[in-house]
């Protein structure tokens, strides 16, 4: 039950990495807009670490 948690928390953590690129990321690109720096290193931090949870829950199994 654990490492199933652990996966799933991981492909959260990635769901939210998929809204924050096309919400914070794409978006302004299409419409041109001021882009910040911030969604980036939130993605990025989301990413790695749905990454890690999702390898430390198969490395369990």
């Amino acid at each position: 039950m654990k490492r199933e948690t652990i996966k799933e928390a991981g492909k959260l953590l990635l769901d939210f990495t998929k809204i924050i690129v096309a919400v914070a990321i794409i978006a302004p690109l299409v419409k041109s807009g001021k882009m910040d720096i911030a969604p980036f290193i939130f993605a990025t931090i989301s990413a790695a670490s749905g990454l890690y949870l999702i390898n430390k829950g198969a490395k369990d199994e």
